[in-house]
């Protein structure tokens, strides 16, 4: 979806809602150093609450922390796995949620202890499109990648006034960075 208006920077993001970017967790930030954008139809405010919500589900995510990483998904999510065993959608939370644990039994394997993914999000952007936020960005650094880049895409929407993940989109380039 295309508006054809100009993003938001943000150094205007945070200097206009410095108080919801101050809710993240603390520690070193996994979104610390990216940018967040967003539709002019959304207020600063709207975006810093996603760009939170995401911060801290990658934060869960990269610590392989199971209780808080669940706690960040809506009721009913789906899944685009970059993973072979899993080629179509995963739905429902019971299959992603196995999908998932599977995952992150995996990789607590190849490293003692917490950051265990290492997540460097880069060219990250945050839109809101109605009751919808779309968070985007890039990475690479994985071992199982293999030297190749990979795009993640996570759809949030508020359920019980909490941005939530309903969907994640996985996918890695063929290409080496």
């Amino acid at each position: 979806m295309t508006t054809g208006q100009p993003m938001l920077s943000i150094k205007w993001l945070k200097g206009c809602c410095w108080s919801a970017l101050a809710l993240a967790p603390a520690g070193t930030s996994v979104l610390a150093q990216t940018p967040a954008t967003g539709s002019r139809s959304a207020t600063p405010e709207d975006l810093a609450a996603i760009h939170v919500a995401a911060e801290r589900f990658l934060h869960a995510l990269d610590n392989l922390e199971w209780e808080a990483f669940r706690a960040y998904w809506a009721s009913d999510p789906t899944v685009f796995f970059p993973f072979a065993d899993a080629p179509g959608r995963v739905a429902g939370q019971a299959a992603v949620e196995a999908r998932w644990r599977r995952f992150f039994d995996e990789a607590r394997t190849r490293k003692a202890g917490p950051p265990y993914l290492q997540l460097q999000p880069r060219d990250l952007r945050v839109d809101r499109y109605g009751d919808v936020g779309i968070v985007t960005f890039t990475f690479s650094g994985l071992p199982e990648l293999k030297g190749q880049l990979a795009r993640r895409t996570l759809v949030f929407v508020q359920e019980g006034g909490t941005w939530k993940v309903v969907h994640v989109h996985a996918s890695a380039l063929g290409q080496q960075q």
